[in-house]
């Protein structure tokens, strides 16, 4: 079984890789968007900010009642506020994953939000690390394909940048 300690360090590179992926969006192209009915670079960050903490609330709790909620404190969010919110988010979801006992973690039932049950660890990854890891990927490919050509698989990856060759 996984423990606090390791879901934590994976939530938090996602957080750190994320933040590096802020600082690659070129000047300007906020409003970018890869076809009309999908979300800004912009409307992406804010959803960045929520998608890691909602989904693990209702690991722990089978609830969605804060959903709503989290989704409104996201709208404020600007390019320059995006790192402190990506903080906020971290430390509401290390204080979550320690607030869950470890007999919890690993034998307290929830269920996924299409109610498919699951373990609340399970859970965990499911709802918060993996959508997280989902939406990093699509956040690297708008950086890139709205200008940024100079960023490759160390920024997506590790959330760094390769040295210069030569």
């Amino acid at each position: 079984m996984i423990t606090k300690d390791q879901l934590i360090a994976s939530m938090r590179q996602e957080v750190k890789i994320i933040q590096h992926l802020a600082t690659k969006v070129p000047a300007g192209t906020y409003d970018w968007r890869p076809t009309p009915k999908q979300r800004s670079t912009l409307e992406l960050m804010k959803y960045l900010t929520h998608c890691g903490l909602i989904g693990a609330v209702h690991a722990v709790t089978n609830e969605w009642d804060h959903a709503e909620e989290m989704e409104k404190r996201s709208e404020s969010v600007t390019p320059e506020t995006f790192h402190a919110a990506m903080d906020d988010q971290m430390g509401r979801l290390e204080a979550l994953v320690r607030s869950v006992s470890d007999d919890d973690l690993a034998n307290k039932d929830t269920s996924m939000p299409w109610g498919t049950p699951t373990k609340v660890g399970i859970g965990l990854i499911d709802m918060s690390i993996k959508p997280l890891a989902a939406y990093r990927m699509q956040f690297f490919l708008y950086a890139k394909q709205s200008g940024n050509a100079d960023i490759g698989p160390a920024n997506c990856w590790v959330g760094v940048d390769m040295p210069k060759q030569g």
